[in-house]
Formats: C-alpha cells, sequence, structure tokens
C-alpha cells in the first residue's frame, strides 16, 4: 500500500500540516516505493525549476481544467493505491509531461542518479579549509530533520607516512528540503583525502555508497588527485579493507614514477594468481623495477619513494637493491619514520637476544619514536618480566592513537596477565580503560559499524578487562572485590566464553553452584562455536543439576537473545536473480513454507570470509532443525570463475540493488534475519549473533 501522488508531492513541498508530514515521514522508514517517489518530486522539481522555460498562456490551465482547483488536503493520509482518475486523457497528458520530465531529468543528471535507492554525498573543500557537505537520499534518513556525517580525514605527515593515522570529525547536516541535507566543517589546511558516512543523530542507521565511502581526494589544477591525495587513499583502504588493489591499480596508472603505488600492486595482486600468471606478473614487475631503480638513481627520491624501493625489491627478491635502497634511507633521512620501519624490519627476524632487540628500538625511538617502534617494544618487553621497563614501553604505547583501539587495548592486559611479575601494571592499565568513556559518537567506533555493534564490541572487551581485574583482586586476597569484577565481566557481555572463564574461577573459590550456573549457561548457547566453549567433562554441571538447570538456561539466554530486537518492514518483493539469471524475489528465496530467514548480503562472493563459511557449515543441521531458512545474497558475481572461493554456498543476486534498500545495508557484508511474518529483526557484523538471533527466534 502506497501513499498517493499528490501527497507525497505536498509532503516534498513542505505543504502538509505537521500531523500529516509526521504520518508521511513514518510510512517512508517502511517504503522504499514511495521515498523513491518523494526523491524523484524533490529533485525533479529543482531540475525544472533551473530550466529556462516560456510562461504559459494567461488563463491557460483555466480553459484546460476549468474546475475549481483546491490544495491538497494535509489531513486525508491515504495508505492505499491511487484511486483511478474519472478522466482518461488526463492521465495520458500527466503522464507524458511527467515522462518529459523525467527524460529531461535523466539526460541532464545521468541514470545512476535516479536509481531507486541511491544516495548522493559530496564533499567540496574551499581554499581556506572549510569543507561543504551535500547529501542527496531516498533512504529512510531522508526523513529526518537532521544527519550526521562522520568523517576521517588525512594530513602528510614528513616524518611518518604510512604511520599517520586518519583524523577524525562530525558534524551535523541540516535538512534542507525533503532527502536534501546540508553542512559546514572545518579541517585544517593540508588536509589532502577524506572519506566519510552519514547516520541518523541516534547512530541506528548508517548510509555509505552501495558499501564503499563517500570520498574527498585533493585536486590538482586540473582537477586530478594530487599525489598524496592518492597515496593516503591507499593507505586508508588499506586499513578500512575498502578494494585496496583496484585503487592502487588506478594510482599506479596516474602515477607510473612511484614506486609506491607498484610495490602495493604486487603485494595486493600476487597472492590471488595462479602460478602461470604469477610468473607473467613477476616478469613485469621486475621490468618495472628495473625502470624505476635507474630513475630514482639519477634523481632526488624522496623517503616514501625510497622505503618503497626497498619493499618493492623485496618482494621481487632483489635483495641488492633492498640493501642498497635501505642504505640510502639511512643515509640520506635518519630521522624519518621509513627508517624506523627498516630497522625494525631487519632486527626483528635476527637471532638477536630480547635485550639487543630492545637497545635497537630504544634508539630508534630517541631517534624518531614511531607509534609502531612503541608497539614492537612493548611487546618485546613482556618477556624480560621487567615492570620498569615495560612501564616505560607501556606508556610511550599510550601516548599515541596510531593502531589502537578498545580490541588492542584488551589484548594489551591479556599480554600483561601472562607474566604474574607485571599484574601491578596490568591493573592499573585496565582500571584506566575501564574508567574510559567510549563516545559512541567519537573516533573510536568505526566510520561504518553502528552504535548497537559498537557499544557490543565495547561490552565485550570490558567483559575480559573484568575477568583480568577479577584474578588480580582474587590473588590479592580481596575476595569481595575479585567476585564483584566476576560478576560485572558475566553481566557486560552475556558470552559463552565469558561463562566458561567465569564458571572456572567460582569453581577453584568452591562456588560449584554458581560454576554450575554459567557452564549450564554456556551450553544452553544455540550456536555451535568454531572452538568449542567447553574443553573437558569437568566444564559440565553437577549430575542431577543439569537437566533442571539448562531447561531455566535455555530460557533465559532465549530472553537475552531476543530482548531489544528490531522490528522494521521489509518488502519481500523485491528483486533478484537466481545464479541462472532467472527471476525472484526475496520472498520467494526464502521458500514458500517461509519461518526464519537469515541473509547473508554482500558486495562480492569472494568478501564473504572462509571463518563465516565454515561456522555456517558448522551450523547447519542446528539450523535446518529450527526452520531456519538461509539466503545468500549478492550485488554481483565475482570478478571472474577462478576468483571464487572454495565454497558451496549458492548465491542469488540483487543487481537493482532492491535488496539492499529494503534490508538498509551499508557494508560490503552484512547479516540480517527476518521472522516468520518477514519482519527485519536484526542488522548486524557479527555472524555468531545473527546466528544466535535466528535460532532463538525459531524456538
Amino acid at each position: 500500500m502506497h501513499i498517493d501522488y499528490p501527497t507525497l508531492s505536498a509532503f516534498a513541498d513542505g505543504d502538509l500540516d505537521p500531523a500529516s508530514s509526521a504520518g508521511v515521514s513514518e510510512h517512508l522508514l517502511a517504503c522504499a516505493k514511495c521515498r523513491g517517489e518523494v526523491q524523484f518530486i524533490g529533485t525533479l522539481g529543482d531540475g525544472l525549476r533551473a530550466l529556462q522555460t516560456p510562461s504559459a498562456p494567461r488563463h491557460a490551465f483555466d480553459r484546460i481544467w476549468p474546475e475549481d482547483r483546491e490544495a491538497t488536503p494535509a489531513s486525508d493520509l491515504r495508505t492505499h493505491g491511487r484511486e483511478p482518475m474519472q478522466r482518461g486523457w488526463r492521465i495520458a497528458l500527466a503522464a507524458g509531461v511527467v515522462g518529459l520530465m523525467a527524460a529531461a531529468f535523466v539526460l541532464t543528471f545521468g541514470a545512476d542518479r535516479v536509481m531507486a535507492g541511491a544516495s548522493a554525498l559530496t564533499l567540496e573543500r574551499a581554499d581556506g579549509g572549510a569543507m561543504t557537505l551535500r547529501y542527496e537520499t531516498i533512504s529512510p534518513l531522508g526523513a529526518e530533520t537532521s544527519v550526521r556525517a562522520r568523517i576521517r580525514y588525512w594530513i602528510p605527515d614528513s616524518l611518518r607516512f604510512a604511520q599517520n593515522e586518519g583524523r577524525f570529525s562530525e558534524i551535523e547536516l541540516t535538512r534542507e528540503a525533503a532527502g536534501r541535507f546540508e553542512g559546514v566543517v572545518d579541517l585544517p589546511p593540508g588536509s589532502v583525502y577524506a572519506v566519510a558516512t552519514v547516520e541518523d543523530l541516534e547512530g541506528t542507521y548508517v548510509d555509505t555508497d552501495f558499501g564503499r565511502f563517500w570520498e574527498y581526494l585533493e585536486p590538482d589544477g586540473r582537477g586530478r588527485p594530487t599525489l598524496d591525495a592518492r597515496r593516503y587513499q591507499v593507505l586508508a583502504a588499506l586499513e578500512l579493507n575498502a578494494g585496496a588493489a583496484a585503487i592502487a591499480q588506478r594510482a599506479a596508472s596516474e602515477f607510473p614514477g612511484q614506486p609506491e603505488f607498484w610495490f602495493w600492486r604486487l603485494s595486493l595482486e600476487a597472492p590471488g594468481l595462479v602460478a602461470a600468471s604469477n610468473d607473467t606478473l613477476l616478469s613485469n614487475h621486475a621490468a618495472r623495477l628495473r625502470v624505476l631503480d635507474r630513475a630514482a638513481r639519477d634523481g632526488t627520491p624522496g623517503p616514501v619513494e625510497i622505503v618503497a624501493l626497498s619493499r618493492y625489491a623485496t618482494l621481487l627478491e632483489r635483495t641488492d637493491l633492498t640493501d642498497y635502497w635501505r642504505g640510502e634511507l639511512r643515509a640520506r633521512y635518519p630521522r624519518h619514520g621509513a627508517v624506523a620501519l627498516v630497522n625494525l624490519q631487519a632486527i626483528l627476524p635476527s637471532q638477536a637476544s630480547t635485550e639487543e632487540k630492545l637497545e635497537v628500538l630504544e634508539a630508534d625511538w630517541a631517534r624518531v619514536g614511531a607509534p609502531a617502534t612503541a608497539q614492537l617494544g612493548l611487546q618485546s618487553s613482556y618477556e624480560l618480566a621487567d615492570p620498569v621497563l615495560t612501564e616505560r614501553w607501556l606508556g610511550r604505547h599510550a601516548a599515541g592513537s596510531w593502531g589502537r583501539s578498545l580490541s588492542s587495548d584488551a589484548e594489551v592486559a591479556r599480554n600483561l596477565m601472562e607474566v604474574p611479575a607485571l599484574w601491578p601494571l596490568a591493573e592499573g592499565w585496565i582500571l584506566d580503560r575501564l574508567s574510559s568513556s567510549h563516545d559512541w559518537v567519537g573516533p573510536a567506533r568505526r566510520l561504518d559499524q553502528s552504535r548497537h555493534n559498537f557499544e557490543a564490541e565495547t561490552r565485550q572487551n570490558q567483559a575480559y578487562l573484568y575477568l583480568y581485574l577479577s584474578r588480580i583482586r582474587l590473588d590479592r586476597g580481596e575476595l569481595a572485590g575479585g567476585i564483584e569484577a566476576l560478576e560485572r565481566s558475566v553481566e557486560e557481555a552475556w558470552d559463552p566464553r565469558v561463562f566458561v572463564r567465569a564458571a572456572e574461577i567460582h569453581r577453584s573459590l568452591g562456588s560449584d553452584v554458581r560454576a554450575a550456573q554459567l557452564i549450564a549457561l554456556a551450553q544452553a548457547d544455540p550456536v555451535a562455536p568454531l572452538q568449542p566453549y567447553l574443553s573437558s567433562e569437568a566444564d559440565a554441571p553437577p549430575r542431577g543439576l543439569a537437566e533442571a538447570q539448562l531447561v531455566a538456561a535455555r530460557a533465559t539466554m532465549r530472553e537475552r537473545i531476543v530482548a531489544g530486537l528490531l522490528n522494521e518492514y521489509v518488502n519481500l518483493d523485491a528483486a533478484l536473480r537466481t545464479e541462472t539469471g532467472e527471476e525472484t524475489t526475496l520472498e520467494r528465496a526464502a521458500g514458500a513454507d517461509r519461518g526464519v530467514t537469515l541473509v547473508l548480503h554482500t558486495i562480492q562472493p569472494d568478501v564473504v570470509p572462509d571463518e563465516a563459511s565454515a561456522l555456517l557449515r558448522l551450523n547447519s543441521e542446528r539450523l535446518g532443525a529450527a526452520g531456519v531458512r538461509t539466503v545468500f545474497v549478492s550485488d554481483q558475481p565475482n570478478p571472474s570463475p577462478s576468483d571464487r572461493p572454495a565454497t558451496d554456498l549458492r548465491f542469488h543476486y540483487d543487481p537493482d540493488h532492491e535488496v539492499w534498500n529494503e534490508l538498509r545495508a551499508w557494508r560490503e557484508l552484512q547479516y540480517f534475519v527476518l521472522d516468520r511474518g518477514g519482519r527485519l529483526r536484526h542488522r548486524g557484523e557479527d555472524l555468531e549473533a545473527a546466528l544466535r538471533v535466528s535460532l532463538a527466534l525459531a524456538m
């Protein structure tokens, strides 16, 4: 059921009263067709207003339609199909006018801009540093009064380059018209590259360019990306897992004399090729290396070019050139961060002792202070179990943000916990991490991560931090504080792995009843993990208690899993194609006797990691027994049959992005769960969580 065209037109023009406008907005959240109509109306109106058209003869419309033309009624919000008009010639005339205007719009703006579901974010930067963001969408965000753009941007660092982490900014975009938003953000001078996403102010729905970030690349005088813009685009793509191979290939064609792009091309292309193709590729790159080497010897290469030449030569097993250019780098640019990386590459694989490696790292830190040096110094210091030494490297590591996240901070805590002499340092580190705010709007959250998934990941990491804190306190004899931290760990994550770890500690304290409860909860988890939580008979609850507790645990687990799920409308008639090209729909793909449906949606089949395929196979019997149907959807096939992963997953294809739009996807790989009524109950980035929701809903 759809809203009639006059009401949508009045909504797009801002002519509805607040109550009716709110009703339309609510309908648009669930109806892709009407969202498309509103976007088309709004954009079409702007396009037509820009055209030079003669005025109609006076009273022309009165002669054509002599009846009184009243304003569109604002109080009657109709969500059914359009009522048939009484005059067929009016329909023909209106259709002809709209058809001509639509054709003019497509010719003016391009067919891709009127494709259903398309969103566009443009980032235009003035010379003074201010960047204007203009966002147009027919996604659910189009009904919001304002949205948030989250931005990461890069400024070249003459001493670091590859360890120069993108900075963060966010800006609220104000609605200018239906589906159109605008805002201005000040970025520091020198920003050469930026990526952005858009989301609602609650962080529950993120919009991207069909799984890709919107980008800004600093232009040169002819409007082409500058060398620095391409450099940081490649680095960002490597960090964000965003098609780095294609970007490196394009950059190499634009800047054929820059060795870093050829290095990245080779390192990203070679692993996926068969032997024969690989031989040809290596031969071509060997010839390219000779050209670049001669050009660099005749010129004055910078530190980025030199380190790229040495790495390129290493890939091609030209150790003579590797050694030569590493020596040139040390001689010409001794304080550049790349020198630290070269030194690390030389010292780490060697047979030097930990003390000798730390001496080299200390010297590198004094000379450059590169973040990678701090990370490796900290890792090496664990082996010596020296609290003073580790504290020094821990402080250096904590002073920077490059390569850090709450997950990596939890990993540092785990490493510290493996050395009892470092437990005092671990406690301080853990308490500092637990007291941090972990602002979901700020840079700690990935651009393409929803608030829900960020907070779930945060709770997971905090659960392990509380586990470590419990061990430290109990070891000191602080029973009450240890038990408190232990229970906080269980409550934070509600994760079977945490249950088992906590049960082990309770059992060591003689709390067999609580240990049995936690093991029962772990056993009640509906998902079979790749690595079993329960490793021995000792992890099973006491006999006589097991069955009763397991029944209660299953009910508790299900209640926890289904609490707070989504409840969004999905048009199950969204079109798909089978692998053989036959037309179908999401509903038919889910099966005639549709129960709970787990949808894996990706931009390309080979994006699906092997671990995900393995986890699906492991749980296939459980899914089948529960009546859960699994549907695999991809925007497009793999580039070639040889690139297809070794998997038995059979994909449907979504070339027109209809299912993408209906599920409101935004990442290159996401998981969705539809209940028996076809309502969307889960949208996430973790397959295990999606399996858990699917099986819980099917119980």
